[in-house]
């Protein structure tokens, strides 16, 4: 019989008791509904015809566990504030996020090692994002960035905290956690370094119809957010500068 892991340190116990009575609550059970009268089919909006519909709520909870196995370095390391990649001992090619293996074909899948990598990098490619998961609408609007940390060769998805309009391709970042870590990417978050200026040939910056539209769109935003939440367009702006 397989010799059971040895717990070495338990941050978890009072998350389960917290959590494991709720998850039993969420057992796909229709709890209520409602019936709402909305356009059906489909062209123009004044070919379609309305129709009642109903909407059912169906609660799923679940208390979800699972190893970050191999790369579990690289998360513990978010918790105590420090960015890990790994480093081919073959090609010198540098992951971050961490490899365990190569991908290299001519380096057949050796073993990586792993390195301490510095808090900064710049913007690989971005999407400005307004609207998500429930888990993250509070967080609307929010830039999701590809960020290649300095010395790795890949990047790593990042919330870069900044203006929408600001943000572009090729734009140093340092790397910050935030205060409450728990060993999840949402542990680290980055920050456009000071002194820089927008390259005319920006792929939002270089056509002013670009902009024109985003700030459009970001003002339907930002009515979703007072009407769900109450958080004002002048709460949102005030988390880019702090």
């Amino acid at each position: 019989m397989a010799e059971q892991p040895r717990i070495i340190e338990d941050k978890a116990t009072p998350i389960k008791k917290e959590w494991e009575e709720y998850a039993r609550k969420g057992n796909w059970t229709v709890k209520g509904y409602e019936m709402v009268r909305a356009l059906s089919g489909g062209g123009l909006e004044e070919q379609c015809r309305e129709e009642d519909f109903m909407v059912v709520y169906r609660p799923h909870g679940v208390l979800y566990h699972h190893s970050y196995g191999l790369v579990s370095k690289f998360f513990k390391g978010l918790v105590d504030k420090r960015l890990y990649g790994t480093k081919c001992p073959k090609c010198q090619t540098v992951y971050c996020p961490p490899r365990v293996h190569c991908w290299n074909p001519d380096c057949k899948v050796a073993d990586t090692r792993w390195i301490e990598l510095p808090l900064r990098g710049k913007v690989h490619t971005f999407s400005v994002m307004l609207f998500s998961a429930d888990a993250f609408l509070e967080m609307l609007p929010f830039v999701l960035a590809y960020v290649q940390i300095d010395g790795a060769h890949t990047a790593i998805p990042i919330q870069v905290v900044t203006a929408p309009t600001n943000v572009f391709i090729g734009q140093k970042v340092n790397i910050k956690f935030r205060q409450k870590r728990t060993g999840d990417l949402m542990d680290i978050y980055a920050v456009p370094a000071k002194g820089q200026k927008i390259p005319a040939d920006s792929c939002l910056h270089g056509e002013k119809q670009n902009l024109r539209d985003l700030s459009r769109d970001l003002e339907g935003t930002y009515a979703f957010l007072d009407k769900r939440f109450g958080i004002k367009k002048q709460d949102v702006e005030r988390r880019w500068k702090a």
